[in-house]
């Protein structure tokens, strides 16, 4: 009996594992503080490259020329040069942030479009997804009662909030998406994040639209929209009563949104452009190099990013930098376009991905480090790669 080794299915079933592992590792070192956890969490992302970039070598005679892969292929390398030219090479982090989303997104798209996703992987997302939501409540305990580093405790909640359109587009049963997107509503709203709440709403509203405008017949659609104004009032009564009976001061928080500047979000994005505005021509045209802001810059004298993903690149790597990123964005809400007029299945999770994208990009750091970007990358990638198998999205 011959035994066959299949390497690439070897190698992305290492990739997806290791992924949501060192996901899971960074959510549980910010409960122990653990060095050695955060240590392996970084060695699990170094050796999800590791195996991607395998994959794409094993195949590099069947790899398709899309528009899409070519600006991220040209994103990683245009980064990588202005980092090494500015000296701005810290290892292990430069690395990992400037590849690791990006290649998720080329390989995933590349794989899905030649092979099928396992039953093995959609069963796996729901095992994952679930232990992250569980790890979250000690994280929002540690948040709530003022311990801990309390940023970055609160912030791996947002993997609840990114991993969810990856839990919706491989769970095909209906009460099981349902029930996870409770889940994570439930944890957003507990974790006080004002943007990822928002982010989240607004994201399942457009859902529930577009999964309205794909219905085939009106009575279909009707039903869609009644059922979106039942969930609308029936999650307005829970937040109020949530708000009235906790001490989450959910609608408060809201409310101090015009007072407070987003926690001094203004104040930095105002530092961050005006020192943009000083510098010279070539750094406005080609930036700072990697996450400037953050190690150089330090806005307010803290070693923190722009909450502003835009404004991040813009300083980092430039106008340049900021148009590659920008023509990314721009590819994947035409690409929703389309999907929507042919009335695609994968159009409400498209959706979703873009408003979480949009939200998380102009109100955290997404784009500039290979952090809670992670699962959406794979859900944009299986997207991707299942709407060129079609073969009607070929240009994108």
């Amino acid at each position: 009996m011959e035994l066959k080794i299949n390497l690439n299915k070897i190698s992305m079933w290492l990739a997806y594992n290791c992924m949501f592992l060192s996901i899971i590792c960074k959510m549980l070192y910010q409960i122990n503080l653990n060095s050695t956890i955060r240590v392996l969490g970084y060695g699990l992302q170094a050796f999800t490259i590791m195996c991607l970039l395998l994959q794409e070598i094993l195949n590099v005679r069947r790899i398709k020329i899309w528009g899409t892969n070519i600006i991220l292929w040209f994103l990683i390398m245009y980064q990588f040069i202005v980092s090494l030219n500015k000296g701005t090479i810290y290892l292990p982090y430069t690395f990992i942030d400037i590849i690791l989303w990006p290649l998720i997104i080329i390989t995933y798209s590349e794989y899905v479009y030649r092979t099928n996703i396992e039953t093995e992987k959609k069963n796996k997302s729901l095992i994952y997804y679930c232990l992250m939501c569980a790890v979250s409540i000690p994280l929002i305990m540690i948040h709530l009662t003022g311990n801990g580093n309390i940023g970055q405790v609160i912030f791996l909640t947002y993997f609840c909030l990114t991993a969810l359109p990856l839990v919706l587009l491989l769970v095909e049963k209906e009460k099981y998406r349902n029930l996870y997107i409770v889940f994570c509503v439930a944890i957003l709203v507990a974790s006080t994040k004002r943007t990822g709440t928002m982010a989240l709403l607004f994201g399942l509203l457009v859902m529930a639209v577009l999964n309205a405008h794909i219905q085939g017949s009106l009575r279909k659609k009707w039903k869609q929209y009644f059922s979106i104004f039942l969930v609308i009032c029936i999650g307005s009564i829970v937040l109020l009563y949530l708000d009235k009976n906790s001490s989450l001061q959910i609608f408060e928080r809201f409310s101090r949104l015009s007072t407070d500047g987003g926690s001094g979000r203004d104040v930095i994005w105002n530092i961050v452009l005006q020192a943009y505005k000083e510098s010279n021509f070539m750094e406005r045209a080609f930036g700072h190099g990697f996450q400037s802001v953050y190690y150089s810059l330090r806005p307010g004298g803290f070693s923190r990013f722009a909450h502003n993903s835009y404004i991040e690149y813009l300083y980092d790597y430039g106008i340049i930098g900021l148009a590659l990123l920008l023509v990314f964005v721009v590819s994947m809400i035409a690409f929703t376009v389309k999907l929507m007029n042919r009335k695609s299945k994968y159009t409400p999770v498209m959706g979703l991905l873009l408003v979480i994208t949009i939200f998380l990009g102009m109100f955290s750091y997404f784009f500039e480090e290979s952090n809670i970007i992670q699962p959406i990358a794979v859900s944009y990638g299986i997207i991707l790669g299942l709407a060129r198998k079609e073969g009607k999205e070929n240009e994108i």
